[in-house]
């Protein structure tokens, strides 16, 4: 694992709030620093177990911040980390925007019961 200036659990941490387990937050960290890697030598930068890079890589890619740029023998590039804290804020802003309509949704509903008279019988 990476260790600059003894940041780099504080960073994975962080990339972590962003919905990255702990192994794809190694990974994209470790690809942010080094550029275009050889999955061979990123399972050893980003200190996650051998056996896992592979899936590790998929689920990235699957979450569009990470791109194969060669399969034989497998090569990986991320994508910019802008990019996709802007993509992550846009679909939280997305959702919140959802929240908000029910919100008022809900709020008029409550408005126009009010105004009726219930009528038990």
């Amino acid at each position: 694992m990476f260790v600059l200036n003894g940041n780099s659990k504080d960073i994975v941490e962080k990339f972590r709030l962003f919905g990255l387990n702990q192994y794809e937050s190694r990974v994209y960290f470790a690809l942010q620093v080094l550029g275009k890697t050889r999955a061979g030598e990123l399972w050893k930068r980003s200190g996650i177990p051998q056996n896992k890079i592979y899936l590790t890589i998929d689920c990235l890619v699957m979450k569009g911040l990470v791109e194969n740029t060669n399969l034989h023998p497998r090569e990986v590039e991320a994508k910019s980390f802008l990019r996709f804290a802007n993509e992550f804020l846009m679909d939280k802003k997305s959702i919140l925007a959802e929240i908000q309509n029910k919100i008022e949704e809900y709020r008029e509903v409550m408005r126009n019961k009010e105004k009726f008279v219930r009528v038990m019988v």
